[in-house]
């Protein structure tokens, strides 16, 4: 049989406790969907690019920031000198070169780190807009045709078949 697609899955999506706040997001359908209706194709790696750079669990609350200079940083929403971008954004480059097999991300909304188009932007305490978490900024950016997309997306079978479907096209 040939080698299983390898689909990464947010961690809190999964069901594991890796939150800021020591919570998941458990999400059953792309539980059902994926991991068990189609595990004989599908492997599921879990990732968390927060709890990979060292963040506790729980830990404090981080958000994106916009700079004086349009740049975005990952820092602390209590703490702005907890910066974390760098970190982020070297794990993203590791993950690429340990993973390059992966087909699809499914990621979690809003997230600072995973957020694909969905992650609060601030300027100071104002928000301006959306963005991608600062991991799959850099993903994008090393690797623009990945296919990336958020668990919200995800909102029934027929989603789950049209995401399975692109996922094997491109193998």
């Amino acid at each position: 049989m040939a080698d299983k697609i390898k689909i990464a899955v947010s961690a809190c999506l999964l069901g594991q406790k890796v939150r800021y706040d020591a919570q998941e997001k458990r999400h059953e359908l792309i539980i059902n969907y994926f991991m068990q209706q189609h595990s004989d194709i599908l492997e599921l790696l879990p990732f968390c690019p927060e709890v990979a750079i060292g963040l506790s669990v729980p830990r404090a609350k981080i958000q994106l920031q916009q700079e004086k200079d349009k740049t975005i940083r990952v820092v602390g929403v209590e703490n702005h000198r907890l910066d974390v971008t760098s970190e982020l954004q070297s794990y993203a480059e590791r993950f690429l070169l340990q993973q390059p097999d992966i087909r699809a991300y499914i990621v979690k909304s809003k997230s600072p780190s995973c957020a694909y188009q969905s992650s609060p932007v601030f300027f100071g305490t104002k928000q301006t807009g959306l963005s991608s978490g600062m991991f799959v900024q850099t993903l994008k950016k090393i690797k623009s045709e990945l296919l990336i997309i958020e668990e919200t997306q995800l909102d029934s079978e027929q989603a789950c078949l049209t995401l399975l479907q692109q996922i094997q096209k491109l193998c």
